[in-house]
């Protein structure tokens, strides 16, 4: 059984794993790329998952496109509202304080990078269903109907067309980001052609953190120029205006019991689905078969996936951390055996007031 490499492990998603031939190990202050490469081997023949291990190094002033919903203002919440979409922050301590706000708000601080959120984006219904722009000005990532609303957007020439101004999504920052020249693009994850603009945006160089994120699995395998990350912590370089989000590896045996966590509920439940689209997506892609025990929890039951090691023995779970109530079972469980590891998709929609002070793990 392969021991946590450190404290409490929090994973959220990743588009990539590394498939290896025995036990590794690694250090928290190496970020070489290649400290694995001798152990790769084929997934059908690996005896090791390591999930984790991709990183982004943000330089200092570093430009970082936004969406503008839950990084300048939060109008749904009276956050800022009256603050201009398109104003560039100068402090971390103007950005809404919570969610893709909190981790920009990060980035300031940890490598001075400048942020640029994108406004004025136009968006349109083709057929019944909305769809934001790529950088030629073909509508082809699905945006949700309700970001065509007056929270978000205003009346475009005609009832096919909006403009979105507070900006909610990689599927809306496609042209914003490319026309910027972007380092780096923050923004939510949650929807499949949020996904589709990560992967459109990564294969032409740029970076994608979705730190709200449901439906990043669906692009494993990636293989792309740009770095895609959902979820990851992010830290600052010791000693330089630098910071980096993820670079925390850990390693599971291809052999172990993992439960994990799905639900059929509707919003806000739904995210609860993540942990098991996740694996499953792992499966398909690679071609091989994983012990799973797959439990049906929303949001406040992170307790029926633990009960459910009990039953199993397993050591490893994947669940989405939501709501207090699942912190403290996790965190117990954690506590009551040295050898128990979560991947748990934290879920930072409805829990703005949740401080966590685990130390968290990506992807």
């Amino acid at each position: 059984m392969k021991k946590p490499l450190i404290s409490i492990i929090i994973c959220i998603l990743s588009v990539s794993c590394l498939f290896v031939g025995m036990d590794g190990s690694y250090s928290n202050n190496n970020h070489n790329k290649s400290y694995f490469n001798e152990l790769k081997t084929s997934p059908q023949n690996a005896s090791s998952i390591v999930i984790g291990s991709s990183y982004i190094v943000v330089p200092e002033n570093a430009k970082v496109v936004t969406q503008v919903d839950r990084v300048i203002k939060d109008v749904a919440s009276n956050i800022s509202v009256n603050t201009p979409p398109d104003q560039s922050p100068n402090s971390s301590k103007q950005l809404v304080p919570y969610m893709e706000g909190a981790r920009v708000g990060e980035l300031m601080d940890y490598a001075n990078v400048k942020v640029i959120p994108i406004t004025g984006v136009t968006i349109k219904n083709i057929n019944g269903n909305w769809y934001g722009p790529d950088e030629k000005g073909n509508f082809v990532f699905g945006v949700d109907p309700s970001k065509a609303g007056p929270l978000f957007s205003i009346n475009g020439s005609d009832n096919l067309i909006k403009i979105e101004v507070n900006t909610h999504g990689m599927n809306v920052l496609v042209p914003g980001a490319i026309n910027n020249d972007a380092y780096l693009v923050v923004a939510c994850g949650d929807l499949p052609g949020k996904a589709e603009a990560e992967n459109y945006l990564s294969k032409r160089g740029i970076n994608c953190y979705a730190p709200c994120d449901r439906f990043t699995a669906n692009l494993m395998p990636y293989n792309g120029t740009g770095i895609i990350m959902d979820g990851e912590p992010i830290r600052k370089i010791s000693g330089q205006k630098t910071a980096i989000i993820g670079a925390q590896p850990v390693a599971i045996d291809i052999n172990e019991t993992i439960v994990i966590q799905t639900t059929k509920k509707a919003y806000p439940d739904q995210y609860c689905d993540t942990p098991n689209r996740y694996f499953t997506c792992l499966q398909k892609a690679y071609n091989i078969t994983l012990k799973t025990v797959v439990v049906d929890a929303g949001r406040g039951e992170t307790e029926k996936v633990i009960n459910a090691t009990n039953i199993t023995g397993a050591k490893v779970i994947g669940v989405r951390v939501a709501t207090a109530q699942d912190k403290v079972a996790v965190e117990n469980w954690l506590k009551s055996d040295p050898d128990n590891v979560p991947y748990s998709f934290i879920q930072l929609h409805m829990n703005r007031d949740i401080h966590y002070s685990w130390n968290f793990h990506t992807k």
